[in-house]
């Protein structure tokens, strides 16, 4: 029986909220914050980071400074930009005693800047308490005080520490598991060559806060296996965590076959889902990224090679049978465009030079529409003065193009690419001289539709 407790609910998206609340509490007991003045040099993989620097508004509004590996998404890094954190990035393989690791990079900033305080999660007694007193206590009343197995991912060793420290007093037997990813230390602080790409989770050092008494195995797991197991989390469960909670999965099923199937009861294990998938757009969410860095397992790589071309067989947007394009001059009225829309069931218009018939540009029934309720486009406007003009790319005198030239010849695996970031393709011969169609997501689907009904292999 696998169960996951789901901290990337937590208003930041991770259980790092619960840290950062409770270093602040004692920070204020201590009256150490002083507002604005105040500055909290904070090194972190990221999660508190941004926990801190959210709470900030409600706390004085002191300032950040995060120092955050090289490996830290750039999804995260964007976020706390936005809530107005300076970063200082540092790299991957530097160990913790290293003058260039973040925590010797810290302290000397601590240092050096006035009314600075230093945050360090992964001496701070704080990070082990909340756990043990508020966490455990919520995972003790959620489980009905029924726990085989506690699995969890450790990087800190506050959230592991903690909870076995007061879970393991009050359920006798239960068994802790720590997980780490290949190539880390935390468990034995030996230096291995070789890093890792799932964030928060593991190190190159054993934290001072972390007690290995209480833990009972260290799994380790692969970049692939952690991946492709959060990407499955979230397409079969609906579960939307990150990477490093894929870690923990892969880590509580792989140890779950080893129990012994004797016995009527099945074991109650427990994992600990960190932080959200929503942090790692251009990393775990991103089939690219994933593909390039090969970290999808057999069956994701065939489903995404399956999606990006076999189902299109070689196909091309000729095979999409497009009617020809209507399109419509410069010097046509606004009102018109619109009727010559509505009546033909047209989202879009090419605009066509009447002279040389080549494509100029486009026109929206949803832009015009817009335009005419807000009172500053009229049915006598010439469409010229509202439609979207096409330059060519490189072309002197004009601003750069983004224009994406799709051709009869364009495969269709491209076209649905295309289509990721566009709601329709104008199709146009090579030189983008004459315009030969309009083609839509619909379309597309229409063909794939019309194929799979032929019985052409799908």
């Amino acid at each position: 029986e696998l169960l996951a407790k789901t901290e990337f609910s937590n208003l930041s998206g991770s259980i790092k909220d619960r840290v950062a609340q409770r270093i602040l509490a004692n920070l204020q007991v201590a009256n150490k914050i002083k507002g604005e003045s105040t500055t909290l040099v904070v090194p972190s993989s990221g999660n508190l980071v941004i926990s801190l620097a959210l709470l900030s508004p409600q706390n004085g509004h002191y300032k950040v400074i995060g120092l955050v590996p090289e490996r830290t998404s750039l999804d995260r890094i964007q976020l706390l930009k936005s809530l107005s954190v300076e970063i200082v990035r540092t790299p991957i393989e530097a160990h913790a005693e290293s003058a260039e690791s973040q925590f010797s990079i810290a302290k000397k900033i601590a240092t050096d800047l006035p009314n600075a305080i230093l945050v360090d999660e992964f001496a701070d007694g704080a990070n082990v308490q909340v756990h043990s007193q508020e966490t455990a206590d919520e995972i003790l009343i959620q489980c009905e005080g029924r726990l085989d197995v506690l699995v969890v991912g450790v990087e800190t060793g506050g959230t592991i520490t903690g909870l076995a420290r007061t879970l393991k007093a009050k359920i006798p037997g239960l068994k802790v598991v720590g997980v780490e990813p290949e190539h880390s230390s935390v468990h034995d602080g030996v230096i291995r060559t070789g890093a890792w790409k799932v964030e928060d989770i593991g190190g190159n050092f054993t934290p001072s806060i972390l007690d290995k008494g209480l833990v009972d195995e260290w799994i380790q797991v692969s970049d692939q296996d952690s991946y492709s197991t959060a990407r499955q989390l979230i397409r079969e469960e609906g579960v939307f965590c990150g990477p490093s909670s894929g870690t923990v999965v892969a880590a509580a099923l792989r140890y779950s076959r080893s129990l012994s199937k004797e016995g009527a009861q099945k074991p109650r294990v427990l994992t600990i889902l960190n932080d959200t998938a929503r942090n790692y757009s251009s990393t775990l969410l991103s089939d690219d990224w994933l593909l390039e860095h090969d970290l999808m397992d057999e069956t994701m790589a065939k489903s995404a090679a399956y999606h990006r071309h076999e189902k299109y067989r070689a196909a091309s947007v000729e095979d999409l049978q497009l009617p020809a394009a209507v399109t419509i001059p410069p010097t046509a009225t606004v009102g018109y465009a619109l009727d010559l829309m509505l009546t033909r069931e047209f989202s879009q218009l090419p605009v066509i030079n009447p002279t040389n018939r080549k494509l100029m540009g486009y026109i929206s029934l949803t832009s015009l529409t817009t335009l005419m309720e807000d009172g500053r486009a009229q049915e006598s406007d010439l469409v010229s003065k509202w439609m979207y003009s096409f330059l060519k790319k490189g072309k002197k005198g004009g601003a750069p193009s983004t224009y994406e030239t799709i051709t009869p010849n364009t495969p269709l695996a491209d076209l649905s690419k295309f289509f990721e970031k566009h709601s329709f393709a104008v199709v146009t011969d090579d030189d983008r001289r004459w315009c030969l169609g309009v083609a839509t997501k619909y379309d597309l689907m229409t063909f794939l539709n019309r194929r799979q009904s032929s019985g052409r292999a799908f």
